[in-house]
């Protein structure tokens, strides 16, 4: 009877020392990629991940039926090109804290914003989208990157704006403030392209902080003639 006592009460106390999966959106067990790992195994970060789950599902009950398909791909987007690029805790940190506290908005229509901006060199006022979805573009930068034989892949954007040219469906040029990957080295950059005349610019940025007038400015120089 001892002898099985003690073996229950070793059994127990082997149990609560092996680490445990933390709660989490996904089953840690089945754990896809680097990230999804980091996550399963920091208590702090795997909250958050709960925490972010909830938000995102009362988000999705009081989005307008209009904009639930935008919302979603969102936040598709938003794990591949933004939560999924993170190396470190910190940068997960971070991550989810600015999703949630945009996901906490419960805005009832997701709209990207319109304003209208001098650029530098520019004689009227031009229109400037702002998306809140800044990960759409992503393919087709690569593409672009592809076409100039540029080396390296664009693999997030933090900022992504248009500037829309004419009536709907007409040309629009895109500018990013992105990261891309290239021989292991990530690295900030501007970047521009549009969907009819073929501009296509990078150049190296400064941190992904850069003002929406630098970006605004960067995109009208280099992608915005006809």
């Amino acid at each position: 009877m001892k002898l099985t006592l003690l073996a229950c009460t070793f059994g127990a106390l082997l149990f609560t020392a092996l680490p445990r999966a933390m709660a989490a959106s996904f089953d840690c067990s089945k754990a896809a990629n680097a990230t999804e790992t980091l996550i399963c195994k920091n208590a702090k970060i795997s909250a958050l991940d709960d925490k972010l789950q909830q938000t995102y599902m009362e988000s999705l009950a009081v989005v307008a039926p209009s904009s639930k398909k935008a919302l979603i791909e969102e936040q598709r987007h938003w794990i591949t090109y933004t939560r999924n690029v993170c190396q470190d805790e910190t940068c997960l940190q971070q991550t989810y804290t600015a999703r949630i506290a945009v996901l906490a908005r419960n805005e009832k229509d997701i709209i990207n914003k319109l304003s209208c901006v001098l650029p530098n060199g520019g004689t009227a006022c031009t229109n400037v989208v702002a998306y809140r979805d800044p990960s759409i573009r992503i393919q087709s930068f690569n593409q672009s990157l592809a076409h100039a034989k540029h080396s390296g892949k664009i693999i997030s954007c933090g900022r992504l704006i248009s500037l829309p040219v004419g009536t709907v469906g007409s040309n629009n040029r895109f500018g990013g403030i992105c990261t891309l990957s290239d021989d292991s080295q990530r690295k900030t950059v501007e970047i521009c392209d549009d969907d009819m005349f073929g501009h296509f610019e990078l150049q190296p940025g400064e941190s992904q902080d850069v003002s929406d007038k630098t970006l605004i400015d960067f995109t009208y120089e280099h992608c915005f003639g006809g």
